[in-house]
């Protein structure tokens, strides 16, 4: 994960700053994709149908990526009254900024993986420039699976939430709304407590196991 407090980490964080901005463009850019595709039009009014970084960003969830190496873009707000299915509606607008990120990840490693099969890059070479493309593609990947597995944090407000709102019964559902009356104090208690690594730790590791399985391929 980036840590800009070490000159390691404020590097990686400055190399790979276009290619965080691009995965956070893609992530809320998918909320709204589908919201819109699924009937709610005001993504288009709002100008949330854009790769346009500048859209996506929100300002104190870019410093957390910063700081702690996760965070989150400009909340897509939905108006689910659009929606033929209302409850439907939200779970897979939700679910498919995630998703965005995992697939990117694994767009990536395909490309990693052709460009060392054609001889373009090399995961041993000793070129500065070489071996800094290869890191930014590496970091990149390994951002987007922590990204993708954090939002999927059951818990308000993380995308997570509601997915899994969707699926449970109707008596459990007042338990949810009650706990997003408590959403900053939950991502205060996830950052400084460092549990959501624990929490997307075994995700985290068997994605990468298999994009690494990928790579050796």
């Amino acid at each position: 994960m980036l840590n800009i407090f070490t000159k390691e980490g404020l590097i990686t964080f400055l190399y790979t700053l276009p290619a965080l901005l691009i995965s956070l463009s893609i992530h809320e850019y998918a909320h709204a994709w589908v919201a819109y595709k699924l009937g709610d039009i005001s993504q288009k009014l709002r100008g949330r149908l854009t790769l346009d970084p500048f859209k996506h960003i929100d300002p104190f969830g870019f410093l957390c990526i910063a700081l702690f190496g996760v965070g989150w873009g400009k909340p897509v707000m939905i108006d689910d009254r659009n929606f033929k299915d209302r409850a439907k509606g939200t779970m897979f607008t939700a679910l498919a900024g995630p998703v965005s990120n995992i697939l990117l990840a694994l767009f990536l490693t395909i490309v990693l993986k052709i460009l060392i099969m054609v001889g373009l890059l090399s995961l041993t070479t000793t070129n500065q420039v070489v071996g800094l493309l290869v890191n930014m593609l590496v970091v990149t990947i390994q951002f987007n699976v922590v990204f993708g597995i954090f939002n999927m944090i059951p818990l308000p407000p993380f995308d997570g939430s509601k997915v899994l709102f969707y699926f449970l019964p109707q008596k459990f559902k007042g338990i949810m709304y009650t706990l997003e009356r408590y959403s900053f104090l939950i991502i205060f208690f996830i950052f400084i407590t460092g549990i959501g690594s624990i929490i997307i730790s075994p995700a985290y590791s068997l994605i990468l196991r298999f994009l690494n399985f990928i790579l050796r391929l």
